[in-house]
């Protein structure tokens, strides 16, 4: 089901590791839906902001990375009239608190704690994804915003 209602994913995170274990889930857990990884935060903006304009789905995106940092790279979606449609679902080491009200106040749609355990990994992805569906993209309430399993 998730399959048919994503079909084009983008990760942004400099952490050659962990893209490489957020690749493999979606090779395995969602087959169908295309992944398109970016290595920093200038790159996604390019990415993105390159004609035609990728129809991504959602967007996972960390928090630090080189050139420009998550938090700046969601300014520049939210203030975008071309990209601020796009869902943003915040991949981050962190679970600080300071970070999860900063992210949400910027715009976030979805905060997650990267888990070491691919399975851990694998069922946050697809939490993201299902809330996502099922609220259509809004912005939950505060106390829905950080997903955990």
């Amino acid at each position: 089901m998730i399959q048919k209602l994503f079909k084009h994913v983008l990760l942004a995170d400099d952490d050659l590791d962990d893209c490489e274990f957020f690749s493999d889930v979606f090779k395995t857990s969602f087959p169908e839906v295309k992944l398109t990884v970016s290595n920093d935060g200038n790159i996604l903006i390019n990415l993105l902001e390159a004609p035609p304009i990728p129809q991504a789905d959602l967007i996972f995106l960390d928090l630090n990375m080189p050139v420009l940092s998550g938090p700046e790279c969601l300014e520049k979606i939210r203030g975008s009239l071309e990209l601020n449609k796009h869902i943003v679902v915040v991949f981050s080491t962190s679970s600080n608190p300071y970070d999860i009200k900063k992210m949400y106040s910027l715009g976030a749609n979805y905060f997650i704690t990267k888990p070491s355990d691919y399975n851990h990994l694998s069922k946050l992805i697809g939490k993201a994804m299902s809330l996502v569906s099922l609220n259509g993209g809004e912005q939950p309430a505060f106390e829905n915003f950080y997903i955990k399993i």
